[in-house]
C-alpha cells in the first residue's frame, strides 16, 4: 500500500460551495484539479491542493463530519489489510463509488480517515 496524497477534507454547504473553491485555489495558488457531484450521497466535491471541499445541505454535512481527511492510495485491498493488522477500526469495509472505491477506518489514535483508490483511468483502443 502506497498513499499517493493526503487532503483534509473542508465541509461547506451548497450556497458557500463556490466561494471555498475560490478561497482555496487563492490561499493556495492552485487551480480546482476536479470536480464531481456524488450520487450516492448527494454531494458536491472538488480537489484543490490539500484540500477536499465537500457542499451539501446542512443535514448530509452533520454526518460527513467525523471524517477529518482522506487519503489517496494505490490499493485499497492492501490498505484494509494494512490497517487491520495495525490496530484501525473499519466503520466501513470497502465499497465502489463514483470515481472509485473507499473505505472509512478510524485510526488507533482516534483519527477517522477515507482511504480511496482512484478508478484506474481507461486507455484509448
Amino acid at each position: 500500500m502506497r498513499v499517493l496524497q493526503q487532503a483534509i477534507r473542508i465541509y461547506t454547504e451548497r450556497s458557500q460551495w463556490e466561494t471555498a473553491i475560490q478561497f482555496y485555489e487563492t490561499l493556495q495558488g492552485v487551480p480546482c484539479e476536479r470536480r464531481v457531484h456524488i450520487d450516492e450521497t448527494n454531494v458536491d466535491a472538488a480537489k484543490v491542493g490539500g484540500v477536499l471541499l465537500l457542499g451539501a445541505d446542512q443535514e448530509t454535512l452533520d454526518t460527513l463530519r467525523l471524517v477529518t481527511a482522506v487519503y489517496y492510495v494505490d490499493s485499497l485491498d492492501e490498505s484494509y489489510s494494512c490497517l487491520k493488522t495495525n490496530g484501525a477500526e473499519i466503520l466501513h469495509g470497502p465499497q465502489t463509488v463514483t470515481g472509485g472505491r473507499n473505505l472509512t477506518a478510524r485510526h488507533p489514535d482516534g483519527l477517522i480517515v477515507e482511504y480511496f483508490e482512484p478508478a484506474k483511468k481507461k486507455e484509448n483502443a
